[in-house]
Parts: C-alpha cells; structure tokens; sequence
C-alpha cells in the first residue's frame, strides 16, 4: 500500500471528518484537501475520491456534478457544514480495505491528525 492509494486517501478523510465530529471541532476544508498537511495528492485525484465518498453516502457537504458529455470534466461544489454520515462510520469502522489503510497509518497518521486539529487522537 502507498500513501496515495484510494483507499489510504478517502480514510484520511474520513478519519479527519468523524474525529471532528466526536470533538465537536468544525471541520475545515483546508484541513483535509489535496494540499494539506494530511496529504498532497493532484486536485483531480482529490475531487474523485471526494465524488466517490459523497455518491456512496459516506460524507456530506459537496454536490457532485458529472457532465455525460465527453471530455468534460468531474466538478464538486461545496455545500458545508463538511460531515462523515453514520454509513461513513460503519463503512470507516467494518471495510477491510480501511482496516488496511488504518495499518498502514498506524504510526504516523494519529499523530499528524491531531496536531490538525489540536487534539489527542489515539490510534
């Protein structure tokens, strides 16, 4: 696994959004976008995985707009408040492939996580 595999991206996001949820912290776009201190990735990468999220019911806080037409690029606009939805918790909690991501994670993640937000998150 690498740090900038699907899987390891959206649980970054999806850790950040139900840690900020848990300690009652608004999250900020700023703090879980492409070119964050949580990852740096292509903003093109960072819109799908955030259109995958959001169409699959996992966070809320973006509108999807896909265009049929050909060559027409993926858009997403914000709608905020940014939030993970409960099937974003169990999906976060019971997925093996974020079980893999949380692994891979496990040393570094919690401890960059929380000084973003400023709080002690434990792995």
């Amino acid at each position: 696994m690498a740090s900038n595999d699907m899987q390891v991206l959206m649980y970054k996001i999806l850790k950040y959004l139900y840690e900020c949820m848990k300690n009652g912290i608004e999250p900020k776009l700023e703090d879980f976008s492409w070119d964050s201190k949580l990852m740096d990735v292509p903003q093109s990468y960072w819109v799908e995985i955030i259109a995958i999220l959001v169409e699959d019911g996992y966070i809320d806080g973006f509108s999807v707009m896909r265009n049929k037409v050909k060559d027409v690029k993926l858009h997403i606009q914000t709608n905020r408040p940014y939030r993970i939805t409960y099937k974003g918790v169990c999906f976060l909690d019971e997925n093996s492939g974020m079980k893999k991501a949380k692994e891979f994670l496990s040393s570094t993640f919690p401890v960059i996580l929380s000084s973003v937000l400023g709080v002690i998150i434990q792995p």
